[in-house]
Formats: structure tokens, C-alpha cells, sequence
């Protein structure tokens, strides 16, 4: 048991050290610098150059996706908006800045009908703490049950015994719910993976080559949702009509 306990100790830890590595990068600083100056291209490269060295941060990506779109840049603007909203689903300015980039483009898909109030109401509570703030309260809940089992152990009183019981279940209850939305958060961004046409277009081909029969062309800026990926093509599925490869030098896949 001590063993199990362990090894979970351990998992937690690493998870927390491999997600919440500080990130700093000298190019954050003076990209603004350029963007607010007006020079949205040198703001692009000292921002790329943070997103290249690994630094995944929803303000950093809604920047670039700031400053593409002012560069006239749809594609690589529309990509970055998404590439944040999956750090942070409830902002409401790059959800609103998507939306104005989205209108823009010459690709339309049909809406999903009327939302379900409940179902809205129970997609903001998933999305209420990011994964990584998920991550610190499940590590928090677990040594908070942990000292109350220990507490509940050298205690001698019976009444303090079953408030701490009592207190346990509650935070066990809560680190389960917690632990279950993170866990779809991860296994969404795993298997639900999108793709953004990044060129001013992309062919859509019947098969991951050169050679193959165009089928359709998708413009600048289009979302789509990518079945898998073959060397140089992505599978991607657009609506019930389009279905394909696509040239992955043409786009930008949302992960």
C-alpha cells in the first residue's frame, strides 16, 4: 500500500514538474515592445521564437494570433486564437477575437443548432480552472487528505476522529470530480485534435500524395478536424462532405 501511495507521490510530481517548468523567454518582452510600436512583424519572430523554444502560455499565443492579424495574416492569426483558447476555453476576448477573425474567412461551416442550457452551464464548470491550476489543487487536495489521515491516526478523540472522516470523504469527493475533469481535458487534447489552413489555400487530395485527385480547396483560415497523420498529409474531415489529405506545409494543427 505505502508503495502504491508512493509511486502515485511520484507521478504527481513529475507531471507537476514537466507542466509547470517556468517559462521565461526574453522575446515576450520585447515583442510587445515591437507590437506597440507598430512593427506587428519583428513582434511575430520574438514571439515565434518563444513559441519554438517549447513555452506553451494562452497570452503568448493570443499575442501572435494579435499581430498575425493585423499583418493581414488570417490563417496563422485564426490558428494561434485556438492554440489559446485550449489554455484558457472561458476568455472572452480571444473567444470574441476568434469569432471577428472566423467571420472573415471565405469557408463557411454550419453551426451547431440551439446550445442546451445545462449542457453550457456544465461545459463552464469544466473549464472553470485550467489543467494546470487542476494539477496544483489535485496536489494540494492529496496532501491536505494525507496530513488529515495522519491527524485522524494519533488522534484519541472519537469526535475529532469523524469530523476528520467527514472532512476526507468531502476533499476525496472533490479531488475525484477535479481528477476526472482533468482527465478529460487530457484525453480531448489528445484525441480531439483541429487543423487551421495557414496558406491562402489548400487542396484537399483523395490520397497522402502528389499525385492524387483534388477533391476540394479550402481557404485561408478554415478549421477542420484532423483523423490522423501520414508523413507529409493530414487526414482531416470537414462537415459530413469534405474528406481528404492535406498538405501539412499548408497548415497549422491545434494541439
Amino acid at each position: 500500500m505505502k508503495l502504491k501511495v508512493f509511486i502515485f507521490f511520484a507521478m504527481m510530481v513529475a507531471f507537476a514538474t514537466t507542466c509547470f517548468a517556468a517559462e521565461h523567454c526574453t522575446g515576450i518582452e520585447t515583442g510587445a515592445k515591437a507590437y506597440n510600436e507598430g512593427d506587428f512583424e519583428r513582434a511575430i519572430d520574438e514571439w515565434r521564437t518563444c513559441v519554438d523554444s517549447g513555452i506553451e502560455n494562452s497570452d503568448l499565443y493570443y499575442n501572435l494570433a494579435n499581430a498575425y492579424f493585423r499583418e493581414g495574416k488570417l490563417g496563422f492569426a485564426i490558428y494561434y486564437y485556438k492554440s489559446a483558447l485550449r489554455l484558457a476555453p472561458n476568455n472572452d476576448d480571444i473567444l470574441h477575437n476568434l469569432k471577428y477573425a472566423q467571420a472573415m474567412t471565405r469557408d463557411k461551416v454550419e453551426e451547431d443548432g440551439e446550445e442546451n442550457p445545462l449542457l453550457a452551464g456544465l461545459f463552464k464548470a469544466h473549464h472553470a480552472l485550467s489543467l494546470r491550476t487542476q494539477m496544483w489543487t489535485l496536489l494540494g487536495l492529496f496532501w491536505a487528505i494525507a496530513l488529515l489521515a495522519i491527524a485522524r491516526r494519533i488522534s484519541r478523540s472519537s469526535k475529532a476522529k469523524n469530523v476528520l472522516i467527514g472532512t476526507m470523504f468531502a476533499l476525496s469527493s472533490l479531488f475525484c470530480i477535479i481528477a476526472m475533469s482533468a482527465g478529460y481535458k487530457i484525453f480531448v487534447a489528445e484525441t480531439d485534435i483541429e487543423g487551421v489552413v495557414t496558406a491562402k489555400d489548400a487542396d484537399v487530395t483523395s490520397a497522402p500524395n502528389d499525385r492524387s485527385q483534388t477533391l476540394n480547396t479550402l481557404s485561408e483560415g478554415t478549421t477542420f478536424e484532423i483523423l490522423s497523420e501520414q508523413d507529409n498529409f493530414a487526414e482531416i474531415r470537414l462537415g459530413e462532405k469534405i474528406r481528404g489529405f492535406v498538405k501539412k506545409s499548408d497548415i497549422g494543427i491545434v494541439k
